[in-house]
């Protein structure tokens, strides 16, 4: 709950690491971005992605014929498939109104008198060789990584630490809560692992990562499909708070996270009030300003001029301010931080019950995490020292 709330406050993890980006300084302002599963409209696009993920498990799918390759309309897509009474049936299932995101997304792996066989494996976030070697080869192929650097220190740290403590849910049907790996297997080798942190209120896609030999089979965007049929799953089975899918950070200027966007009905997170509003809303104020607040916009836009231009790290002049939606540390008072729990050797009490931590450094450092976090999860969450 304590990350869950976090997350709804702008922070993410990556590895055992969570931070909140600051996005006045930010040339490309991160804004968490989610999806109510269970109002997901799937668009034609989509269903054209999911068709020709299964088409390709069933065998009737050839990525090396440039015709099949070709975005058709759904009836070209179907005809590639043949004249058979077989696949005249499949046409007419998946081509239907009554489009069922669940079943046909579980086809996939449900058909075992297919061509190719599908497995997903769900798991707790752990270390394996298999999976060292899927991300050593995504890393290089492509974020063109330095090999030298594609460690599995590396991996371990990023994709396999979690500051997330597994908590087991009094449901049978559900995976309990925590941070995991979901494993694609096809014809038993391993070609993809999801990153996903369950929470009581949602799925977050932590990382996602493939093997580049099945680049034709759109397979990032796949896995937010089964995602969110998985957050759907879950609050079918009776975890009622969950039915949010968090696709992570959306940065509005970035041509590689546009597709974000297209999984609908989406909402931001506003970095100011955290209240949510709608994709579509934001969209067209980001499209005006590089950073905005969408429960406050500028009106008209101001675009930059001497007297208001974005900040400039080479500016001696610029003065620090806190990030949207923080507290000033310098106004958060002596009293505010006292009820602060704190574990210190080993003993979990409030700092202020601490009288030996009471110099200057040691206050401005909880004034800094009492501003960063805000008053409930300050008093709430406990902060760790090490000695």
């Amino acid at each position: 709950k304590d990350y869950q709330d976090l997350v709804d406050r702008g922070w993410r993890r990556s590895g055992g690491y969570i931070y909140k980006p600051h996005m006045k300084k930010s040339c490309c302002p991160q804004y968490t971005i989610r999806l109510d599963a269970n109002k997901f409209n799937v668009s034609k696009s989509q269903r054209k992605l999911i068709n020709r993920f299964n088409r390709y498990i069933e065998g009737t799918y050839d990525p090396s014929n440039n015709k099949d390759n070709k975005d058709g309309d759904d009836e070209g897509d179907e005809k590639s498939k043949g004249n058979s009474q077989q696949n005249k049936s499949k046409k007419d299932t998946r081509a239907s109104s009554g489009f069922d995101l669940v079943k046909i997304i579980n086809e996939a792996e449900d058909r075992q008198d297919w061509k190719h066989h599908l497995r997903i494996v769900f798991e707790k976030s752990s270390f394996s060789r298999e999976k060292y070697e899927l991300y050593y080869k995504y890393q290089i192929n492509i974020h063109n990584d330095d090999p030298s650097e594609v460690t599995e220190g590396g991996f371990r740290r990023f994709l396999v630490n979690s500051p997330l403590q597994f908590e087991s849910v009094n449901n049978p049907n559900t995976p309990g809560y925590g941070s995991f790996h979901q494993c694609y297997y096809l014809d038993n080798k391993l070609i993809a692992v999801a990153v996903l942190d369950v929470l009581p209120k949602c799925i977050s896609s932590v990382y996602f990562l493939y093997d580049p030999d099945y680049n034709f089979l759109q397979i990032g965007k796949y896995s937010a499909l089964r995602e969110i049929v998985m957050a759907q799953e879950l609050y079918n089975a009776g975890l009622q708070d969950l039915h949010w899918y968090y696709m992570g950070y959306y940065i509005h200027t970035c041509q590689k996270m546009k597709y974000k966007g297209q999984y609908k009905p989406s909402d931001l997170l506003d970095p100011e009030t955290y209240e949510w509003y709608s994709f579509d809303k934001c969209s067209a104020l980001l499209d005006k300003h590089n950073y905005v607040s969408f429960a406050n916009p500028p009106n008209p836009p101001n675009p930059p001029t001497e007297n208001n231009k974005e900040y400039d790290s080479d500016d001696d002049d610029y003065v620090d301010e806190p990030p949207p939606g923080m507290l000033d540390p310098e106004k958060v008072s002596d009293k505010d931080i006292e009820t602060i729990k704190v574990n210190y050797k080993g003993i979990i009490k409030q700092f202020g019950d601490i009288p030996e931590l009471k110099n200057d450094g040691i206050k401005n450092r909880m004034k800094e995490y009492y501003a960063a976090v805000g008053k409930e999860l300050a008093e709430r969450m406990v902060y760790k020292f090490y000695y």
